[in-house]
């Protein structure tokens, strides 16, 4: 879809969800449009196909979920609202930039505690790849294309990011656009 041509809001979308927003998701007669519930469902849904998302024993699966939504709540929330404060927003100039240094400082210790987490071990839940390092890669993409020079300040994220950003499921679902338009280099001075 390309937003800038406000394809998100089509009648199309539309009928999947209202709020003209993606992802929406339909399997046969079931439509999903929050990306978490559409990794549930597809885990749950589809559970002998593709990687299993979440480890077999309660013990590990209590760990992927508490990463996970470590993940969506922590990482995810603090970059989105640095995102926000520093592309949005009528805002005087000088409202803007207080915004985004208190919303950076909150993401930067969220990315440096991921990149300590990263130091023990070789996805965001252990050795296997689970629901939260789809949120996890996603977040580094963005930062990646806003310049965000994650090598100097995170190595074992930045370690994490290459491994993972290889697999074929990850680049697969990169989206299009990343590789031909170009993006404001918004996080080059964090």
């Amino acid at each position: 879809l390309d937003f800038s041509k406000g394809e998100h809001k089509s009648a199309e979308v539309l009928a999947l969800n209202p709020r003209g927003q993606v992802p929406a998701f339909k399997d046969g007669d079931v439509v999903v449009n929050e990306s978490y519930a559409i990794l549930h469902y597809l885990q749950h849904r589809y559970p002998d196909s593709g990687t299993n998302l979440l480890p077999g024993s309660p013990k590990e699966q209590a760990f992927a979920l508490q990463r996970y939504y470590e993940v969506k709540s922590n990482l995810a929330g603090a970059y989105s609202l640095l995102y926000r404060a520093l592309a949005y927003g009528k805002d005087p100039q000088e409202v803007k930039q207080k915004n985004a240094l208190a919303f950076s400082e909150t993401f930067l210790k969220e990315l440096a505690t991921f990149d300590q987490y990263m130091a023990k071990s070789q996805y965001i839940a252990g050795d296997t790849f689970t629901l939260g390092d789809i949120d996890l890669v996603t977040v580094l993409m963005m930062c990646e294309r806003q310049a965000l020079k994650l090598e100097e300040r995170f190595p074992n994220l930045y370690a994490y990011y290459q491994r993972t950003k290889a697999r074929p499921s990850v680049v697969a679902s990169y989206p299009p656009h990343f590789k031909t338009s170009e993006s404001p280099k918004m996080l080059a001075e964090y």
